[in-house]
């Protein structure tokens, strides 16, 4: 029952040796911050309100801070009364300048 075993073949005299691969390249990610400077915040503060409309996504790509603090970042703007809700789905939400 079961068959034969099998064995792994083993290396002949004759066959070349495997070649070694070359190191691999080191890929660099840009870095978020979840701190917002201030210089930072200010530079938000002066852009958003001439935006036609603002998602989060659009802060975190052009201020690269993380996606979550992007969201805190807009949702503190509409508690001010900089920025009101227009749209919100499941996956975004959609701001606009208040008046």
């Amino acid at each position: 029952m079961g068959g034969a075993k099998k064995t792994a073949p083993r290396m002949r005299k004759g066959q070349p040796e495997k070649k070694k691969e070359a190191p691999k390249k080191e890929i660099t990610k840009a870095t978020t911050t979840s701190v917002v400077e201030p210089k930072i915040m200010d530079q938000i503060k002066k852009d958003v309100p001439k935006m036609k409309f603002v998602t989060p996504y659009q802060i975190y790509s052009k201020y690269n801070v993380k996606y979550s603090t992007a969201k805190d970042i807009l949702e503190n703007m509409v508690n001010q009364g900089t920025l009101k809700l227009k749209m919100r789905t499941r996956r975004v939400e959609i701001f606009v300048p208040a008046a």
